[in-house]
């Protein structure tokens, strides 16, 4: 059966984010996108310019948002029941936190329309809401048909929040033509760095307190009198404070705060090893970690906190080990045993490639989304009207 969805999305700004679509047309359905024309990035000043991914053929359609700095709360400034009106999706993919803005706004436009409504959540703490996000996020899960859960956690959430309709796992999903192992390119990287002798521990992300940066640092400094280099790959608040290592240490620390997201996959192919040291805060808890997959898919083991989901994520695949969140003396302990035992970090490379390309893959979420909808769904797409 051939859906027509359409989905509401401020990630599908990036290309790379509209892979997932462009594997449902592969499948024969036909997709339009909603997208904000002047989205901003917390480490922007101007607007992301929409760009499409070349396998997406489906319709982009660009709308002005107000509040455009924020995922919660941008919203979009012209009605959007028209273009829901016009296309007659059989399938509504708000891929927005229920208790956001733009996700009330298009439960609300769509209003008395008969279609399948699916919402997407990476939420896993259970926050209470000020009015008037409550009420509009009991408005969404109240409509809600599917929800797009990243972890079993979120799906915990919700479910205290009351939502009665179906959960699907729904884990962020990897670019396995993109990231993949690429070991001659990786190799001249490490030449134009400086590091083809050492050991190469990477970090790829935000520079921010919950991420673990201190204690990683703290960790590289206690490796300093080894063949080690730590490459910090991202931007951040601690920015400074990675530098001022790197000027106490020349060698042990590199960083690259300018790489575009189309070329992280080059620069993690010269990683021996990527660690993501996230701590769990009072408000926040890493969601799922989306880096561990690009890694493993790139043949690059992980080293992770027992942080949220990060734990959760190297069990399931095998691609890596898991540290006690803020101990910087076993995350330096357990970094110099890898750099003497190159057989075992062999074993978890390939143990963790073969299974994010079997689970994690954009194409795997396209066919569970799909199985989701239609295997014993067809009543709901053809009637459902919510009010």
């Amino acid at each position: 059966m051939t859906m027509k969805i359409m989905a509401i999305s401020h990630p599908c700004v990036t290309d790379v984010n509209q892979q997932f679509y462009a594997e449902l047309e592969a499948l024969g359905h036909v997709v339009q996108l909603i997208v904000p024309s002047n989205f901003r990035t917390t480490y922007s000043a101007d607007a992301v310019e929409v760009s499409r991914w070349p396998e997406f053929s489906g319709t982009i359609e660009q709308r002005k948002v107000g509040l455009s700095r924020s995922i919660p709360l941008h919203y979009y400034q012209s009605n959007l029941r028209p273009s829901i009106a016009a296309f007659r999706p059989d399938v509504l993919f708000v891929e927005e936190e229920p208790y956001s803005t733009s996700a009330w706004q298009a439960f609300y436009a769509s209003r008395n329309m008969p279609m399948k409504r699916v919402v997407y959540s990476a939420q896993n703490i259970l926050k209470p809401y000020p009015p008037p996000f409550r009420w509009m996020e009991q408005y969404v899960l109240a409509r809600t048909d599917l929800a797009a859960v990243v972890s079993q956690d979120v799906g915990s959430v919700l479910r205290k929040k009351r939502y009665q309709g179906d959960l699907l796992p729904f884990p962020l999903g990897v670019d396995t033509g993109q990231f993949r192992p690429m070991h001659e390119e990786g190799r001249q990287l490490r030449r134009e760095l400086g590091v083809e002798d050492r050991f190469v521990v990477g970090f790829v992300g935000r520079f921010v307190e919950e991420k673990g940066i201190r204690y990683l640092l703290e960790a590289a400094e206690q490796l300093a009198d080894r063949p080690v280099s730590f490459l910090f790959i991202g931007k951040g608040d601690l920015l400074e404070e990675i530098r001022r290592m790197e000027s106490r240490h020349p060698g042990l620390i590199r960083i690259l705060d300018s790489v575009k997201h189309n070329d992280v996959h080059r620069w993690i192919n010269t990683m021996d090893v990527l660690a993501l040291p996230s701590l769990t805060m009072p408000n926040w808890k890493e969601q799922f970690g989306r880096v561990i997959v690009e890694a493993m898919a790139c043949g690059v083991p992980v080293l992770g906190s027992d942080s949220g989901e990060i734990p959760v994520l190297i069990r399931e695949t095998g691609g890596g080990w898991i540290v006690p969140e803020r101990d910087a003396e076993q995350l330096a302990r357990l970094v110099g045993s890898l750099m003497e035992h190159p057989e075992e970090r062999e074993r978890r490379a390939e143990i963790g490639l073969a299974a994010v390309s079997r689970r994690y893959s954009k194409r795997s979420l396209a066919h569970a989304f799909e199985q989701a909808l239609l295997e014993g769904k067809a009543d709901t797409l053809s009637g459902r009207t919510a009010r």
